[in-house]
């Protein structure tokens, strides 16, 4: 059976009308997607990849919708101390680095949000990398082979 390119069309129509309302969203969906505003992270001191020694000062930003009992800081699995300050439109939090052995190591952060409503909260997180200095252990130089 072969269609006419009339029914072909009115088909193609009617597929797009249905298929674009199935996808469409719910208005509870889109409450529910509503709730969750994440915290926003910005100014990270050291900045990416910069060396400090071991026990630094770190800080960082935090966007003002954050609950500042809720933020964390921890590097290579240890917690830090956090100091929230709040500055009117955004949180100012600093920390010192735990005494971590020298390599790199990536400092951590997390923040709930204050507003929202979801009961497992709304969760920001973001992270940086950072050098810890020290001593480099040194590579035995490798002889060349002599041929005897």
């Amino acid at each position: 059976m072969k269609l006419s390119n009339r029914w072909r069309g009115a088909l193609l129509l009617w597929a797009m009308v249905f298929s674009t309302a199935a996808l469409a969203l719910s208005p509870e969906e889109e409450e529910r997607l509503k709730e969750c505003k994440r915290p926003k992270f910005r100014d990270f001191v050291p900045e990416q990849k910069a060396e400090v020694d071991a026990g630094a000062d770190i800080a960082f930003h935090i966007s003002h919708n954050a609950d500042p009992l809720t933020v964390t800081a921890e590097a290579r699995g240890e917690k830090m101390k956090v100091n929230v300050v709040d500055k009117k439109t955004f949180y100012f939090v600093s920390a010192k680095l735990p005494q971590l052995t020298p390599g790199f190591a990536r400092i951590h952060v997390t923040a709930k949000s204050a507003e929202s409503k979801l009961e497992s909260g709304c969760l920001g997180q973001d992270g940086w990398l950072v050098k810890i200095k020290g001593e480099e252990v040194a590579k035995p130089a490798v002889k060349p082979a002599t041929g005897q």
